[in-house]
């Protein structure tokens, strides 16, 4: 593992630098130096915090594996049978040539972005006085979240099914810059650092922008400055915080703390205009539909490169061996074939061209007006599963059904039958609320779901268990332990 760190944390300082380094063992002078010129400004400092976004949007990270690639096909959004190129992924065969290219992948580049955010806080803290302390807690809290949320889904995707097994091994878990060699802690133990991260975050981040200027405005904040003031949806702002603070303790079965800080975060929303949900017209708009729904979304990740993965994973033109699809049966499941939901008709659509006859994804597609503001946007935290987890944890049933049906009213949907089952509504919701976004495969794990449906067949269902939940931790980790 030790080796393993010194190659990232050289990555590290090569991604901040424009300019490469011809000899490895040359680099000890040459960063400190780096680390100079880059923490002696505002505008510095300001770059590097910036540098660890564009490495969330990474492809083995929020960019593409973690939203809709890998951790999808994991939740079998898509059919790929034999003749898919993808197919090994889909069977969970793990030890098989493109799973464990991918899941290394995601993997290292999760830990590097880690080392990142460590690093930053360090440095930040040795060059104390270049930005005020104001600024510095709001910089310092989104750093500390960015790594919790790392190690998290770290946890979720390589741990084990925390239900029934919270003591077995998890992760590692880094919250200091060096190259050591941590051992792997019991998924238990890693929860309750997360926690403690979090914790520290929304007290640093208690001065937040966003909790009386919303997602974009510059008023007031900071002075107008827009580097702190202003796209608070675009970072790891208090709200989102609080919302992964409620999607760990879900995780860790936690459903009493969850519930209480769910609901602080809808009863904000109630209080004030800041987070409204997305109106019928706005998510249809023939030219210009918002179909990440973005007025509801509490941080979304600026992704430049977007558009271009779209057409790589979802265009209508792309062989049946390459194209990530549902069939059509399995996708008119999801949404029961009612085309009244606007999450279906806006993001699934048989397409015009390219000889298709299933519906093919359009949520990431680019709109005609390139100066909205949800163009290039990946959603990460949003209201609709607060309301979920809300639903999830009610202690009475009518109650959670109540949750479920503000949603499903804001999705353009009727109520549930006061008879329905909290439980399998939940599960429903889930199943339409989060596609490409990475989350199916996550909730099927925490509640330790022993069939799935199999997106590769018609009809069916798989069989899981740890062998299809658990990923193996990578050779990268193992053989450094």
């Amino acid at each position: 593992m030790k080796k393993y760190l010194y190659k990232i944390s050289f990555l590290f300082l090569v991604s901040l630098s424009v300019v490469g380094c011809s000899d490895f063992l040359d680099v000890v002078p040459q960063d400190k130096i780096l680390e100079s010129q880059l923490y002696n400004s505002e505008a510095g400092v300001q770059n590097v915090h910036n540098g660890l976004y564009l490495q969330l949007a990474a492809n083995n990270l929020y960019g593409k594996q973690l939203t809709m690639d890998a951790v999808e096909i994991l939740a079998q959004q898509y059919n790929m049978n034999s003749s898919h190129s993808k197919y090994t992924m889909t069977t969970y065969a793990y030890a098989e040539k493109t799973p464990k290219e991918t899941f290394t992948g995601i993997w290292e580049t999760a830990f590097t972005t880690i080392l990142s955010a460590n690093k930053f806080l360090e440095s930040i803290d040795e060059h104390a006085g270049v930005i005020s302390s104001d600024k510095a807690d709001l910089l310092k809290g989104e750093a500390i979240a960015i790594r919790a949320m790392l190690h998290f889904d770290m946890l979720r995707l390589y741990g084990p099914i925390y239900k029934v097994a919270p003591a077995d091994p998890g992760i590692p878990y880094y919250d200091k810059y060096a190259p050591t060699n941590n051992p792997i802690l019991p998924a238990k133990d890693v929860i309750t650092k997360i926690l403690a991260d979090l914790d520290q975050a929304l007290v640093l981040l208690a001065n937040d922008p966003v909790l009386t200027n919303g997602k974009y405005a510059t008023s007031g904040a900071f002075g107008g400055n827009p580097y702190y003031a202003a796209n608070r949806g675009n970072r790891m702002n208090y709200l989102a915080v609080k919302c992964l603070k409620a999607r760990v303790l879900l995780y860790s079965d936690n459903k009493t703390a969850a519930s209480v800080v769910a609901n602080e975060v809808i009863n904000f929303t109630k209080s004030n205009t800041l987070f409204p949900w997305t109106t019928f017209l706005d998510a249809t708009n023939s030219a210009d539909p918002d179909r990440i729904f973005s007025s509801e979304n509490f941080f979304a990740l600026s992704d430049y490169t977007l558009y271009t993965k779209q057409k790589d994973l979802f265009d209508s033109s792309l062989a049946d061996s390459k194209i990530y699809s549902p069939l059509l049966t399995r996708i008119n499941a999801v949404f029961e074939s009612n085309d009244n939901d606007y999450r279906s008709l806006p993001s699934w659509k048989i397409p015009i061209v390219g000889g298709k006859t299933q519906k093919t994804f359009f949520k990431y597609e680019d709109v005609n007006d390139k100066t909205k503001l949800f163009r290039l946007q990946i959603p990460m935290f949003k209201l609709s599963e607060m309301y979920l987890i809300a639903a999830e944890t009610s202690t009475v049933p009518a109650t959670g059904i109540s949750y479920l049906n503000t949603l499903r009213f804001n999705r353009g949907l009727t109520n549930l039958a006061a008879t329905a089952v909290l439980a399998t509504e939940v599960t429903k919701e889930y199943r339409k609320e989060f596609i490409g976004e990475g989350q199916l495969f996550f909730y099927y794990k925490r509640i330790n779901s022993t069939t799935i449906p199999n997106g590769s067949a018609a009809s069916g269902n798989l069989t899981m268990s740890a062998v299809q939940y658990v990923v193996p931790l990578p050779d990268s980790e193992i053989n450094y332990q």
